[in-house]
């Protein structure tokens, strides 16, 4: 990247607001300037853009411009190097942000300024432990003996942490501890869940009370994010915060109808004779008197305490359903589950939801939940109204192999499912998949192998997916002929063994005969990727495709910021534009290619 070095640095515009779903009232403070910020010391900065050298430690290079927040430490002033404060506070909470280590470098996110989520270069790391990258960091007593000061920390699952100079992705949501009227803690806040990189690595963790370094060692139900800056530099970007302050919504006026009738379809609605009304309290299938062939009306009004666009997702599991908020159809008549969204002024709206159970054979549950400003997903039913499955399944898991093992099945990419899919296990823990109907390796990812769970169980669909954080590359047949065109004629033929098992695929590309090899580094960080024809003729190859490729140092490629490409040897690589604002990157070579993907 061609820059001016700042010293370190974070990423695109911060965003405090209200969900980790898709933001529906997203209250949002840009990264122009640092006035979202409590009187930030010399080591914050705004940038444009920046980049992290993979092995350079502590090395994070940047921009000028506007929209990311760097920590950029201020080298022989460590007094000024300080911690970062929102002015805004926050109680229940979800937080999403991208963030960008330097080699060797350690930060932290503290929710309400008191419990860290630990960030860190933990890139390969086998076991990771509470002071690693997402680790829950410990709690801290001085007066205990020596060795065990610290206690409570939780590690993450699995080490889902990307290479140094990467973005990568953290997903908290979060609850606050909770207070009597006499400000006596009733509840110990909690982390409900938090997703790194994809990955799930902690759910339903209690913390009975704040970690080590924390502002306070008294709790609050609201306080500032504060972002660690005494230790090294880090980027973040779009980081998005929504706020759950918002009292739940409440029904009032609620009535029930129920109808003994076979409804199936709209159209029958009109001219209903009710069996059976009274009040009701809340949308419950238990309102009804018959196990099947009938139908329940609830009408009434919905209090909704903040105006702003809401989601509604209807459960109308064996039967039909309608869902119409302020006089508007939010939920069509439809069979089955189904989503939608509705602006609603703050207080009372009209409310009407129609069940209807024509038939036995499937499970009957009748549900209704709610998000919007300032409340999270929320039901408004009873738990009796949903039946659990009668027969729950265990996940089906393949999460270590002895060996390499060569895993057959239909592959979700994107919006397409690939029919011929190979998903290849490593007992170095460094995974890959392929498109065999193009020779692409369309996915990457480290630690545990596959959930084969929806194609082994029951009729299953056929589909396995990665156990953890992947990284998704573009479908692209990795062989061009000279000259710029894709090869044309590909036929799939199969693969071979080499003495550690590992597969070697084949394929013809007009006539030419290709072996390729994937295999993981010697330190089971990344892979390595050798392409060669079997008879010595030039090839071009297909390296990568996005938005924006980068040349790091010669050989060495970022791309969109996920992951990095490195030509070994045997062949020199070329940036080139396509239309629609694509970049690819090719590599010629005479014979034998071989790159690494680092991630």
């Amino acid at each position: 990247m061609q820059s001016k070095k700042i010293r370190s640095l974070v990423t695109s515009a911060i965003l405090f607001a209200g969900a980790l779903s898709a933001p529906l009232h997203a209250q949002k403070f840009s990264l122009d300037d640092l006035s979202a910020f409590k009187k930030p010391s010399e080591n914050w900065q705004i940038v444009g853009n920046v980049q992290g050298a993979i092995h350079q430690k502590l090395d994070l290079s940047a921009a000028e411009g506007k929209g990311i927040l760097a920590n950029l430490p201020v080298h022989g002033k460590a007094d000024v190097n300080k911690d970062i404060y929102t002015n805004a506070e926050f109680g229940d909470a979800d937080i999403e942000f991208d963030f960008m280590m330097a080699a060797g470098s350690n930060s932290g996110v503290y929710l309400q300024g008191r419990y860290e989520i630990q960030l860190l270069d933990s890139w390969g790391k086998k076991v990771p432990a509470a002071g690693d990258c997402g680790g829950i960091y410990e709690r801290w007593d001085n007066k205990k003996p020596d060795g065990s000061k610290g206690y409570q920390g939780y590690a993450p699952r699995i080490n889902a942490s990307k290479a140094p100079g990467l973005w990568q992705n953290m997903k908290i949501s979060f609850q606050a501890p909770r207070f009597d009227a006499k400000g006596n803690k009733t509840e110990n806040a909690r982390i409900r869940q938090i997703i790194l990189n994809g990955a799930i690595i902690h759910e339903n963790v209690e913390l009975t009370g704040p970690t080590r370094g924390a502002m306070s060692e008294k709790e609050a139900a609201r306080g500032p994010i504060r972002i660690q800056g005494d230790h090294g530099p880090v980027a973040f970007r779009n980081f998005e915060v929504k706020n759950y302050d918002a009292p739940k919504p409440v029904f009032t006026d609620l009535k029930y109808s129920f109808v003994k009738q076979d409804i199936r379809s709209d159209e029958n609605l009109n001219n209903l004779k009710a069996d059976e009304t009274g009040k009701a309290t809340t949308i419950s299938k238990t309102y009804s008197s018959a196990a099947t062939g009938y139908l329940l009306k609830f009408e009434g009004k919905l209090k909704v305490a903040q105006e702003g666009k809401y989601r509604l997702n209807g459960i109308f599991n064996g039967g039909y359903g309608r869902l119409l908020l302020n006089n508007t159809t939010v939920l069509p008549w439809t069979w089955w589950e189904k989503g939608g969204e509705v602006t609603l002024p703050a207080g009372e709206v009209p409310f009407e939801l129609i069940y209807a159970r024509p038939e036995s054979g499937n499970t009957t549950s009748l549900g209704l939940f709610i998000e919007g400003p300032g409340i999270r997903r929320t039901a408004l039913h009873d738990m009796k109204s949903i039946t659990p499955p009668s027969h729950p399944s265990s996940p089906i898991l393949m999460p270590e192999v002895n060996e390499t093992v060569v895993h057959r099945s239909f592959i979700d990419y994107g919006k397409t499912r690939i029919s011929h899919g190979a998903s290849v296990g490593d007992p170095q823990r460094v995974h890959y998949s392929m498109d065999l109907e193009t020779g692409a390796v369309i996915r990457v990812w480290r630690g545990d192998f596959l959930n084969v769970t929806p194609m082994w169980n029951s009729r299953g669909n056929g589909i396995s997916f990665p156990l953890g954080s992947s990284v998704d590359l573009a479908n692209l047949s990795p062989i061009r002929n000279t000259g710029g065109k894709v090869a044309e004629n590909y036929h799939f033929k199969g693969y071979v063994l080499d003495q550690d098992n590992r597969p070697a695929f084949r394929y013809e590309l007009n006539g030419r005969l290709f072996e390729d090899q994937i295999q993981p580094d010697a330190e089971s960080k990344y892979l390595n990727r050798t392409i060669k024809t079997l008879e010595p003729v030039p090839f071009e190859a297909f390296l990568a495709e996005g938005k924006e490729i980068v040349i790091v140092a010669d050989g060495l490629y970022l791309v969109d910021g996920q992951y990095y490409i490195r030509i070994n040897e045997g062949g020199k690589g070329s940036v080139i534009s396509k239309p629609q604002g694509v970049v690819q990157l090719v590599a010629a070579s005479n014979h034998q290619l071989s790159y690494s993907i680092i991630w």
